[in-house]
Order: C-alpha cells, then sequence, then structure tokens
C-alpha cells in the first residue's frame, strides 16, 4: 500500500490533534522527569550514604529526558523541515530515543546514500518513521533503517520483533482517513507521521511481509 500524497493547501490541522500530541510528548517525558525528582528525594531523605545512586539515577534520567527533547523538537517541531538535517543528525536523534528502551536500532544508511541536497523535511519524516516503528514492537526486537532494494532512492525503515502491531486503527491514522475525533494518544503519532510525510511531498509504502516484519518505506 502506498499513501497518495497531497498538495500543501489540502492539509488542515485540528486542534484535538494537537491536545493528543501534547499530551504523548507529556507522557513520554514523566517518566525520565519523575526519575530526575526522585534522585533528588533520595538524598533529601536518606543523605549521603545514597549520593553515589541517586546522582547515577539524575544523570541517567536527565540525558533520557534530554534527548527525548531533542527528538520532539525535530520530529514534531519547525527544526525538523530543515534540509540541513542530516543523516548523522537523525541516526544520533534516533539512537538517543531508542537507548536502554525494548528494541534495538540496526542502522545501515550513511550520508554517501543520501542525495547531496536533502529536500526539506526528509529528516523530519524518518525520524518519525523511526518513531513509529519503535512504538509497534510491542515485545521488543529490532528497528532497521537502509536504502531501498528497489532503485527509487527511498529509505526503509521495518520493525521486526515477536509481535509488530500497526493494527488497523494505526494504520488509518496514517492514511490520514480518519477525524481528529477518532485519534487518541496511541494513534496521534502515526496520524502526523503521515500528515508531515505529504506535506513535504513523500510517499510512504506500508507493507507487512511477514507477521513479524513490518516495512515502511519513504518514498521520494
Amino acid at each position: 500500500m502506498t499513501l497518495p500524497i497531497e498538495p500543501p493547501s489540502a492539509i488542515a490541522l485540528d486542534i484535538r490533534v494537537l491536545e493528543l500530541l501534547v499530551s504523548r510528548i507529556c507522557h513520554d517525558l514523566v517518566s525520565p522527569v519523575g526519575a530526575v525528582n526522585n534522585g533528588t528525594e533520595l538524598i533529601e531523605e536518606l543523605g549521603s550514604e545514597m549520593v553515589d545512586q541517586a546522582l547515577d539515577l539524575i544523570s541517567q534520567s536527565g540525558r533520557q529526558a534530554a534527548g527525548r527533547l531533542q527528538c520532539f523538537r525535530v520530529a514534531y517541531g519547525a527544526a525538523g523541515g530543515r534540509s540541513s538535517v542530516g543523516v548523522h543528525e537523525i541516526h544520533d536523534l534516533a539512537r538517543g530515543w531508542m537507548a536502554g528502551g525494548r528494541a534495538a536500532l540496526d542502522w545501515h544508511l550513511s550520508p554517501a546514500d543520501m542525495p547531496a541536497e536533502s529536500r526539506h523535511g526528509m529528516g523530519k519524516v524518518l525520524l518519525n518513521l523511526v518513531l513509529l516503528a519503535d512504538e509497534v514492537l510491542i515485545h521488543g526486537g529490532k528497528v532497521e533503517v537502509r536504502m531501498a532494494e528497489e532503485e527509487t532512492g527511498g529509505v526503509t525503515v521495518a520493525a521486526e520483533g515477536r509481535t509488530v502491531a500497526l493494527g488497523d486503527a494505526r494504520q488509518a491514522a496514517l492514511e490520514g482517513i480518519v477525524s481528529a475525533d477518532e485519534l487518541t494518544p496511541r494513534t496521534v503519532h502515526a496520524y502526523v507521521t503521515g500528515l508531515f510525510a505529504r506535506r513535504y511531498g513523500f510517499g510512504l509504502a506500508v507493507s507487512q511481509p511477514a507477521p513479524d516484519r513490518l516495512r515502511l518505506e519513504l518514498v521520494p
């Protein structure tokens, strides 16, 4: 299945989408920010005997929170639309997002694989596809990023694991064939991923060649 490309003038954003997106961002930041707070409380309550453990917790959680904020800045913010957002930056952001998570990142994309002048929004949409692939791996697995096998100049993001669940609701959201009222915090990321792809003039090809593998291709 290949999602249609729509002109920017045909794309509108409902206020409910913004509300759901903010809810998702807050949900993903609650855990690491809360862990920083827990670390400071350990020091206050137990004193010097817990300083080393508390500082480790604060440091690790602080890095995780910062990494997620950087991802959101590119994935959802205006910064991601720049053509200067390159492969190395997207790789670093994706690696930071997935560090310590359920899935491993298997990255096979280099700057040499990409056009000398990247199109606006390409890095943004690619990062969103990586986050989507990570999201559908319910029990963990692997997210693989590489050039498409066909000579289309496309990039493939594949999710591979015991349970790969894009599901009808996420697929409909990705295609943009749902109303804002039908979206949920679980499907809003798929929705904006498809929205950004259409906004920047990219196609998305979605296939599931096996129950344990989902293939998302970014088509220039």
